[in-house]
């Protein structure tokens, strides 16, 4: 059989891109099948929402790690290197063992359309990567992060987790997903398994709403997150915050009002996973992981003289929450903004509620077919009489942005995770 090194294995998994997005269970099935169904007999954490998901996976599966059970770890995209996308304990997927179930998997794929069917889509196949992996590792928990909505994403194949977990719901992806909240909540509740335990916050009433037809629906126990008064901080600082939850003082390293929403949400999930007899969970082994949890790209500060934050906010609930952050880190303070975007996301409603924080603008393109041409989004944030610069490059751009900033100025980057780890791996250098 013939066998594939890293380089070709990521060749390989480009090269299915061009499949694009297709949502449906059928074609992943028959592929884990022909695989002989790896993701069956493990334990799952499955988590969904628009904002926050990623960020809720990093918390639930450091408490796991602290708490010593093995975790495989599944986040996408990655904002640099393929292999922080699948994870065992922290580690990343080695990539000699990439290569070796790219292979499996392409010759499993390969078999289906021989046989006439359908290629499975990058995500589809990713995925089932991903599940031979925490298969062979004998992973006690996997905590699984949906890649598009819920009920017709990949990760949904698998059985009734131990806890469903959706996050945030808000505008986004609304080509695949819906155009009203209650669409896309019910696109998200998918995950949702006949007489299982979901933990969601209490959002807007329409979201709640299908929340709770779906889990009665299901037989599913709805567990509403309490959530910290206003999603407040009782400290909060640029080394982390402290908040309130069922009358304890936690605290988290990662920066950004949401991520106390997100912390609780995992907190929620741990309690009901502690309520099942998981007793190594303990408040130690949770405080541990809050604390220990760090989350690239995600209110990331790289550097301090001047200040240099990352986000990925990418929609406008996000860009809200980063606004609300950087008014609270900073009040007084102008900002000095390199900006990026895709031309599918609602940048213009995006952009006029980041306008009046900045000192000026500098726009990129992001490496994506779907970015919007820097020089567009210049004129988007002119029309909102800021000033702004289009540059043909990240490094550009960052380089003007240093120049012109004094030692006690801010340079925040935003707008799309796909040049955030460029502006990471420019600033800390080989990450």
């Amino acid at each position: 059989m013939q066998m594939m090194n890293y380089e070709q294995a990521l060749n390989y998994i480009e090269s299915i891109e061009k499949f694009g997005i297709d949502l449906g269970l059928d074609r992943m099935r028959e592929l884990l099948r022909r695989l002989g169904d790896p993701q069956d007999g493990l334990r799952y954490v499955h988590v969904a929402g628009t904002n926050g998901k990623g960020s809720t996976v990093a918390f639930i599966s450091n408490i796991l790690m602290a708490a010593g059970y093995k975790t495989g770890i599944y986040i996408s995209p990655s904002l640099d290197r393929f292999t922080k996308r699948i994870q065992v304990d922290g580690r990343e997927i080695d990539r000699d063992v990439l290569a070796a179930l790219t292979q499996k998997v392409k010759d499993a794929a390969d078999s289906m359309q021989q046989d006439g069917m359908s290629v499975p889509t990058e995500f589809e196949q990713v995925n089932a990567i991903a599940f031979l992996y925490y298969k062979h590792e004998k992973c006690d928990f996997v905590v699984l992060e949906v890649g598009l909505g819920g009920r017709m994403d990949s990760t949904n194949v698998i059985n009734c987790p131990e806890v469903a977990v959706i996050a945030s719901i808000s505008f986004d992806h609304m080509q695949y997903l819906g155009n009203t909240l209650p669409e896309i909540a019910g696109e998200k509740a998918g995950i949702m398994k006949e007489g299982g335990d979901v933990v969601v916050y209490d959002q807007a009433p329409e979201v709640m709403e299908v929340f709770r037809n779906v889990a009665k629906e299901r037989g599913c126990r709805l567990h509403v997150s309490e959530m910290p008064e206003g999603d407040k901080a009782i400290r909060y600082d640029l080394t982390g915050q402290y908040f309130k939850y069922e009358s304890e003082i936690y605290h988290i390293s990662l920066l950004g009002d949401y991520q106390i929403r997100n912390a609780s949400l995992a907190l929620a999930a741990v309690r009901i996973l502690q309520s099942k007899g998981y007793d190594k969970i303990t408040e130690d082994a949770i405080r541990q992981g809050l604390v220990n949890t760090r989350w690239e790209g995600r209110f990331e500060l790289l550097q301090d003289s001047p200040k240099v934050i990352v986000d990925g906010a990418h929609n406008p609930d996000g860009i809200r929450v980063l606004c609300t952050s950087l008014k609270r880190l900073f009040p007084d303070k102008k900002i000095i903004f390199i900006a990026g975007v895709l031309a599918d996301k609602d940048y213009k409603s995006m952009m006029k509620m980041v306008a009046p924080l900045g000192k000026v603008f500098h726009t990129i393109t992001p490496p994506n077919k779907r970015a919007l041409p820097a020089e567009d989004l210049a004129d988007t944030f002119r029309s909102f009489g800021s000033e702004a610069v289009s540059h043909g490059s990240v490094e550009e751009a960052l380089d003007s942005a240093l120049k012109e900033a004094a030692e006690d100025d801010v340079i925040c980057a935003f707008g799309s995770l796909y040049y955030i780890g460029q502006i990471r791996k420019l600033i800390l250098g080989a990450v």
